[in-house]
């Protein structure tokens, strides 16, 4: 064996692995190998890219932030319009040596990544806004109790996008970490809908909290903008024909003088301090705003209307289709039907606003609003009468004598189609030939009827909210009440 190993030592084979060897542990030693060479380039690249994204994610954060669009017309660095976000990179270049190298880096065509390009700005808005949702879902989930609240909305591609906004009580705050009552609400997303029924809309809820992981048995208050599809109604005013055609025309009317500067001026010559507004489906006061005009000044409105008919030099083909459309809505306001629809529904609408907007006030006493859903429910069934309607018609035949039209509904049409009984016993249909007596029965009681129904189960609502939270409210005079009403009241609250 002696002799085997003398004789390995000497092998060339040997003597050369063995200087190999050595090199390696002094490389080693001295961190010099050629895989420490490479790894730190890694180290560098990484450095590199990770000041890069740190510029990135913190410009991000600063458009969202600000609400502020992305991206322009263009999309290349130093092009005109090419948007906020490359805009903002070249203005950070000016000062920034990381990012003045990286856009030098750029404009000599030595990267081929860059990540200033729509994918990454889009990804990078898509990990904050997961980040975000994780940390309010978290302190969600902490809080226990929460309530929802939810919109619709058609967006430009006229899909229905539903709003989720999420309400709870963090009793931490988050800078200082100490304790802290605060109410939080937060914007959670928009979900795509299919259908606005109320069912899907439940199972589209249920399904969202679901994958949240929100427990739906810790849910404590739900607010929707379409309640009456929640709660499967009929839609506001579009429980009667004659109501949807009434504010067809209101509609109309703004959409004519708005479509054009020269109309515009004609309205402005016959009523200087006249501003027509358009109707909103989301807005409920804008009713009230688009109505007064027309319930105060539709004299003028006509006049402006018949002005643009009677024009003898129209601009073309164009003009003359202008002229009939004045024409026809011209014609379909000066209608006693219309007048009496006028006033009532400002009549009703006035007085709506007016518990509207005090519902809406977050500073709202619950003892107020509870006394003026009363007075509003007081007020709309005391207009479910002959004299006030008599009143109203009384309102109307003022606005037909400034527009000098016949103030008596017309005749309706005597022919009618005969529907063939299915049994013998079956009396004769009897339809209501007297055109005013049909107005109020068909078109002014039901629309008071409706409303009175809707004001109704908001003042029974309030009440039930006044029984359980109205002595939260009305803290200050507590000490005035005995302990023994104070610890019914905090039962029941308890209990509920």
């Amino acid at each position: 064996m002696s002799t085997i190993l003398s004789s390995h030592e000497r092998n060339v084979n040997h003597i050369d692995n063995c200087q190999v060897w050595r090199e390696l542990e002094v490389r080693l030693r001295e961190n010099k190998t050629i895989d420490a060479m490479h790894q730190k380039k890694i180290k560098q690249q990484e450095s590199y890219w990770k000041q890069i994204l740190q510029r990135l994610i913190a410009l991000v954060r600063t458009l969202g932030g600000q609400n502020l669009a992305f991206r322009g017309s263009k999309d290349k660095l130093y092009d005109h319009n090419n948007g906020n976000y490359l805009k903002f990179i070249e203005y950070l270049a000016l000062f920034d040596p990381v990012m003045n190298e990286h856009l030098q880096k750029v404009k000599d065509a030595k990267l081929l990544v860059h990540y200033l390009g729509k994918d990454i700005q889009n990804e990078l808005i898509q990990l904050l806004s997961r980040a975000i949702r994780a940390k309010i879902l978290n302190s969600a989930k902490l809080a226990k109790y929460y309530s929802i609240i939810l919109d619709c909305t058609p967006d430009i591609s006229h899909t229905e996008q539903m709003t989720i906004i999420i309400r709870f009580v963090d009793v931490m705050d988050e800078k200082t970490q100490q304790p802290d009552v605060v109410m939080r609400e937060h914007f959670l997303g928009f979900v795509p809908l299919q259908e606005t029924i109320g069912a899907f809309i439940s199972k589209t809820i249920v399904d969202e909290l679901e994958q949240m992981g929100l427990q739906i048995d810790n849910l404590r208050g739900q607010g929707y903008d379409n309640g009456s599809n929640m709660k499967g109604k009929i839609n506001g005013v579009s429980c009667s024909l004659e109501a949807t055609s009434f504010f067809n025309i209101v509609q109309k009317i703004y959409t004519f003088f708005a479509g054009s500067t020269k109309r515009w001026h004609i309205l402005q010559k016959h009523a200087a301090n006249l501003t027509i507004k358009p109707l909103s489906d989301t807005r409920w006061e804008s009713r009230i705003d688009a109505l007064k005009p027309l319930r105060f000044q539709i004299s003028k409105i006509y006049d402006a209307l018949m002005d643009i008919y009677n024009d003898l030099n129209p601009a073309g083909y164009s003009g003359n289709i202008m002229r009939v459309e004045a024409k026809g809505i011209a014609d379909g306001i000066s209608t006693f039907k219309f007048l009496v629809s006028l006033i009532t529904w400002y009549n009703i609408l006035f007085e709506i606003n007016i518990i509207s907007k005090l519902l809406q006030n977050k500073n709202a006493d619950i003892f107020v609003c509870t006394k003026q859903l009363e007075v509003t429910k007081n007020y709309l069934v005391s207009c479910r009468s002959d004299e006030n309607f008599e009143k109203n018609l009384s309102d109307a035949t003022l606005l037909a004598n400034e527009l000098d039209i016949d103030a008596n509904f017309p005749n309706a049409p005597s022919r009618r189609r005969k529907i063939k009984k299915q049994f013998d016993y079956e009396a004769e249909g009897v339809s209501i030939q007297d055109p005013k007596q049909n107005y109020k029965i068909s078109f002014y009681y039901m629309i008071i009827d409706n409303a009175v129904n809707a004001i109704q189960e908001r003042f029974n609502q309030m009440q039930e909210y006044c029984a359980l939270f109205g002595f939260l409210y009305d803290i200050f005079n507590l000490k005035d009440k005995n302990e023994a009403d104070i610890l019914m009241q905090c039962k029941k609250f308890e209990s509920a």
